[in-house]
């Protein structure tokens, strides 16, 4: 199997092993508070394992090197986790992960205005296209739709893109062991806000199931697999579980978007398609330069 191929199937595995990760949350019947704090906890000891594999004795001075720079990821991560659950609590499936999805043009948006790089014609043509798209979908009125619910969405979306912009501030440096303290710091504040957790068996072992398990392993794929392929290829990738997670709630729990969610969440994917494939012309047109 050529290096390429096997890029495409881990990215692909990690987005597939991810893309439950809204069911379970719509599942769980819970205070979304409660959710929160087993559901970061054990993404944190999830993240630890595979930090842990990784640096091994190294991991505390990786950690140090990350600075005020990781702190401020670990944070922006945090608050981010705690609004993406709240949201997907309130709101739904479908609205959360659609305007969660624009998450990279935020961060595009934030490093030009922070870090002064470039934004090209096409970055800015995909980020209009996409606030269009949310406006569509932050003013649906069909029952279920939660406006507070959408918002928090939002601010998932630029707090993780926050997150993403610090990141790049500092591209020597891995800042991904950053997201182990900023997964504590929301199971922590999630347990002071929200008390005991009560759970039940069931809702706790899918929990576990998510958390432990399946979205560290997602998680290790799509980092592995961009190594063999294009940014660009990752790109496309990434939108199946934006397409995935709502068709997984829709199919077994019922919960069907309003007319103006599919609109607008049909308005961002394509702008998220369009950018993402008007990438990979620009990434083969320089290729062939070079060559």
């Amino acid at each position: 199997m050529e290096e390429r191929q096997k890029g495409l199937l881990m990215t692909a595995a990690g987005v597939l092993l991810m893309s439950p990760d809204a069911l379970v949350l719509r599942w769980v019947s819970a205070d979304a508070l409660h959710v929160l704090a087993w559901r970061a906890l054990m993404m944190a000891a999830g993240l630890g394992v595979l930090l842990g594999l990784r640096y091994r004795t190294a991991l505390p001075r990786v950690l140090a090197r990350c600075g005020w720079t990781g702190a401020g990821c670990a944070l922006s991560y945090a608050a981010s986790t705690m609004c993406y659950v709240t949201a997907m609590n309130l709101a739904g499936a479908a609205s959360t992960l659609l305007i969660y999805s624009v998450s990279p043009l935020v961060a595009g948006l934030i490093a030009w205005a922070w870090l002064g790089e470039r934004l090209s014609r096409r970055d800015l043509a995909a980020i209009l296209v996409c606030v269009a798209g949310i406006v569509l979908i932050v003013s649906d009125d069909a029952p279920g739709a939660s406006l507070p619910g959408n918002l928090l969405a939002l601010a998932a979306a630029t707090l993780f893109a926050a997150n993403l912009a610090l990141a790049r501030s500092r591209p020597l440096v891995d800042m991904s062991p950053a997201l182990l303290p900023g997964a504590l710091l929301a199971s922590l504040a999630a347990f002071a806000l929200g008390g005991t957790p009560r759970l039940d068996g069931g809702e706790l072992a899918a929990l576990a199931a998510m958390a432990l398990v399946l979205l560290p392993l997602g998680f290790m794929l799509v980092q592995l697999g961009p190594r063999r392929i294009g940014a660009a290829e990752v790109g496309l990738l990434l939108l199946l579980e934006v397409v995935l997670g709502p068709l997984w709630v829709w199919w077994l729990l019922g919960e069907a978007p309003g007319a103006r969610v599919l609109f607008g969440g049909m308005v961002v994917l394509l702008a998220l398609l369009g950018h993402t494939l008007a990438g990979w012309r620009v990434a083969g047109r320089s290729a062939a330069a070079v060559t």
